[in-house]
This record gives structure tokens, sequence and C-alpha cells, in this order.
């Protein structure tokens, strides 16, 4: 037998945006730009956007520029990340050159991204394929210029 979210006691899109303390959509408008989308939305919720399903929405929502995910996935993602960070041991007591070995301490700690130890792994594949400073951006954007000052001493913008 198969239950849909609401069955499983699963909020509302709304319910969850203000869980999360995100400003709940008022309107279609206000979840997608995509017209056909908005109309599909329409037919199966009427007008009321406060019925609107978690996982329809969020798969709805606007992706934040720059990003392959939603505001209330980002949300999600950053809280999650900080939690499993605080929880991994790596990342805590055996975050040491001891359990690292001096090489593998080296590149944690100079190691600023995803598109970093690919090009460690497999720098044929980057160096072919891939003209973005990030693997989450489409991979022939130009890349970001290199900044120079450690990755722990800059200034968020």
């Amino acid at each position: 037998m198969f239950y849909r979210d609401r069955e499983r006691s699963v909020p509302r899109y709304n319910a969850f945006r203000r869980s999360l303390f995100l400003i709940p959509i008022s309107k279609w408008d206000n979840l997608t730009n995509n017209k056909e989308l908005i109309d599909t939305l329409r037919e199966v919720y009427g007008d009321d956007v406060e019925e609107l399903d978690l996982l329809v929405g969020m798969l709805a929502e606007k992706k934040i520029k720059g990003f392959a995910i939603c505001e209330t996935a980002f949300v999600i993602f950053l809280i999650m990340a900080s939690r499993r960070l605080e929880a991994d041991r790596f990342f805590t007591s055996d975050f040491n050159e001891k359990v690292y070995t001096r090489k593998g301490f080296e590149w944690v700690n100079t190691c600023e991204s995803l598109k970093d130890v690919l090009d460690r792994h497999y720098p044929g594949m980057t160096n072919r394929w891939m003209n973005s400073t990030s693997v989450f951006t489409v991979w022939d954007a130009p890349p970001d210029p290199h900044n120079h000052i450690p990755i722990y001493l800059r200034l968020p913008h």
C-alpha cells in the first residue's frame, strides 16, 4: 500500500517553510515562473496554495541562481551539513596528522572545493571537460579569478 506524504503527517509546503522561518508563498507566481507548471498546480490544487504538498512544492520552487536546488532545500542542506560536520570525528577529535597522514592532512587543509579533489585524482578529466571553478555550475562557464587568501581567512561577501 502506498501513502502520500500528507497521509504520513508530512507538513504541507507552506507549513514546512514556516517551520524553517522562511516566507510562505501566497500565490503560485511566488513559487515558479513556469506558466505551464502554474496551470498544472492550479488544476490539482485550485487556488489554495496552502494545500501544496511539500515534495511537489520543493520540486516546483525556483532554483537559487548558480545552484541546482531551491531555497527550501538549501536551508535543509545547511542545517544538516553543519550537524554532520559537528558529529564527524574526522573533523573534530581525530582531525590531526596521525589519523590523516601528513600528506592527507595537507590535502584536507588546502582543498577548497570538490573541483580540487577532482583535479587531484582525475586531472585529465577536469583539464579536458571543465572550465568553471565549481563542479556545481555549468562546466564550460568561465572560471572565477584565483583567490590567494586561504579559505579560513576569507570574509563572507
